[in-house]
């Protein structure tokens, strides 16, 4: 079994390669000299210090990765809330692979979460090519990227932490209905988009005890952000 405290170190390593290196992720998070210098320590190549869950927490929410990213690092796949390590179908070695990255900006499926404007990379995971060809049909593989959803008004469709595949190519609900990441009133949503047979477009919630229904009547302006085609659990939309 893999040592979550040295896998938690590595993933926090790649954090650092990912966004432009230490300094860069030191300046642009504001990080004290001490909170710098722990950061140094944690990702030093033979380091020794400590990185418990406590602590891979509170790294979580001081950079704004993804709850669970550190804490569950090394960890399988299991159930609810898990950590993505590898999807399925994993792609077979030798054969060619997208690389999709997975941002730290999350959809909410409750009362909306906050915009990171500058979106932050947390990591990559790799997908066969040709599964995503044959299985996606994406507009483009460069529009793929990874979000983390939170909140339940998405269940049983998606649950709280789980994590989708968004192709941020398709953006008129229009074209075709399901499942779709927005921004309104600088909050991320994620909501069921349908055009009803008067045309009006209505966003829902999946959870029958949430009666969340509005229109887009042009009364508030909503981005959206692209359509979620895929969840981690290997269930397509």
């Amino acid at each position: 079994m893999t040592d979550p405290t040295e896998a938690r170190k590595d993933a926090l390593r790649k954090f650092l390669q990912n966004n432009g290196g230490f300094a860069k992720v030191v300046s642009a998070f504001g990080l004290t000299q001490s909170q710098a210098s722990y950061l140094s320590q944690l990702t030093a190549q033979e380091s020794t210090a400590s990185f418990g869950e406590r602590s891979a927490k509170n790294w979580e929410e001081r950079l704004r990765i993804p709850g669970g990213l550190l804490v569950n690092a090394g960890r399988p796949v299991g159930g609810k809330g898990a950590v993505v390590s590898a999807l399925s179908p994993s792609p077979a070695p030798g054969s060619p692979v997208v690389n999709v990255p997975l941002l730290a900006n999350a959809g909410s499926m409750g009362p909306g979460t906050d915009i990171q404007h500058d979106d932050v990379l947390v990591g990559h995971i790799a997908l066969s090519e040709q599964w995503v060809a044959r299985r996606l049909r994406p507009t483009s593989t460069m529009a793929l990227r990874f979000i983390h959803a939170y909140g339940d008004s998405m269940s049983p469709t998606f649950e709280d932490g789980d994590v989708l595949l968004v192709d941020t190519g398709i953006r008129d609900p229009k074209d075709i209905d399901g499942v779709y990441v927005m921004s309104a009133n600088d909050r991320v949503y994620i909501k069921r988009v349908r055009q009803r047979l008067d045309g009006v477009i209505e966003i829902s919630s999946d959870n029958a005890t949430v009666k969340t229904v509005d229109v887009l009547n042009g009364d508030h302006r909503i981005d959206i952000l692209g359509r979620v085609v895929w969840c981690w659990n290997g269930r397509k939309l």
